[in-house]
């Protein structure tokens, strides 16, 4: 009767033993070279970001003027939405040796608000 409880342990054992194995387990990707920013010039690193920003579905059909100076990218431009101005940001911003990125560019038709009529003593206010 000892031997059924020692035969299940040890059936246990082995089947734990078999499915720790993760045998659908991928490789670890080797990581990218890591680049020398010293060796990287701004006509280099302006192509880079223009190459990302054209990239990037969201922004086609934008004209997206691009400048560098020391590493520092400055983005001109107009954009359809305030969301593609961020993700001009964001793309350009994940370009290797970037420091900053300074964003410029406008955003048609957003009109800027126009600061609400202050109540004065005479008006009542309006709650409705």
């Amino acid at each position: 009767m000892k031997r059924i409880p020692v035969f299940l342990a040890v059936l246990l054992l082995a089947t734990t033993a078999i499915w720790a194995q993760n045998k659908n387990e991928k490789p670890a990707k080797p990581k990218p070279a890591a680049v020398d920013c010293s060796k990287v010039d701004d006509a280099k690193l302006t192509s880079d970001v223009k190459a990302k920003l054209g990239d990037a579905p969201s922004l086609k059909g934008l004209t997206i003027n691009v400048t560098v100076s020391a590493g520092a990218v400055t983005l001109t431009g107009k954009a359809m939405k305030p969301t593609q101005k961020g993700t001009a940001t964001r793309v350009a911003k994940a370009v290797k040796c970037v420091k900053k990125v300074d964003n410029q560019m406008t955003v048609e038709g957003a009109a800027p608000k126009a600061p609400s009529k202050p109540l004065t003593k005479c008006e009542p206010a309006n709650f409705g």
